[in-house]
């Protein structure tokens, strides 16, 4: 992750590379207080639990889950056939044998299914991180300018 963020800030500032210092330092401070200001608006304009990508993330998960089969083994674990493969999926600890459930912090397409199953919302089983609201609260920290240099 780092050297995406490394890359995407090196590619933008190239052309200021001879900029003084201070120019340099508002030049960039102004690139992320407009980059900030974007993901806000786009925050603000999401009307679902989740931020848009996790939102089309789900989706995408839901429409894989609607062909699978589920088999309640106890309130919390599930087997989940998809043809030939069996997953086991355990709401109670949010994992499922396929990984993606536990790595990703969103329902998998199997968990989907269990919690279909169940009649369950899938709000519960997602990373809070993943909300419009922590969404929200992460843009709302203000890029405030540099002071005056000749002070």
């Amino acid at each position: 992750m780092t050297s995406n963020i490394a890359e995407s800030l090196n590619a933008v500032t190239k052309d200021t590379i001879e900029l003084p210092i201070v120019e340099l330092l508002e030049y960039i401070r102004t690139l992320l207080k407009r980059w900030t200001n974007e993901k806000l608006l786009k925050a603000n304009g999401t009307f679902t639990y989740l931020g848009k990508k996790y939102n089309k993330d789900l989706e995408d998960n839901r429409t894989l889950s609607q062909k699978l089969r589920v088999r309640a083994s106890t309130d919390y674990i599930h087997r989940v056939i998809d043809v030939m493969k069996r997953y086991i999926v355990c709401l109670q600890n949010k994992r499922c044998s396929c990984g993606q459930f536990q790595f990703d912090e969103l329902p998998c397409a199997h968990a989907l299914a269990a919690l279909r199953h169940e009649n369950e919302s899938y709000e519960n089983y997602c990373s809070p991180y993943y909300t419009r609201e922590s969404l929200l609260h992460t843009y709302e920290i203000p890029v405030d300018p540099l002071p005056d240099e000749s002070k």
